[in-house]
């Protein structure tokens, strides 16, 4: 059986809004790696059932930034 996975996005304020529910560790990456490429803000996926937290390596660029340079070169 595959996990549950709650999605939050954590503010510059400490605060934190949950984004999505998904299942599977695979799909809570995935999920987590979507939802960066539209904000700047830190994403992380947690089982509320067990409290475990997982953490991803996302890479440091989001969409908004390829836009820009895209914009700039056309």
């Amino acid at each position: 059986m595959r996990r549950k996975y709650d999605i939050f996005e954590r503010f510059l304020d400490g605060s934190s809004l949950w984004r999505a529910c998904v299942q599977g560790q695979f799909d809570a990456q995935r999920k987590i790696q979507e939802l960066g490429e539209h904000s700047k803000n830190e994403f992380f996926a947690i089982d509320l059932r067990t409290h475990e937290r997982l953490t991803f390596s996302l890479p440091p660029t989001n969409s908004h930034e390829i836009r820009r340079r895209n914009k700039r070169i056309a």
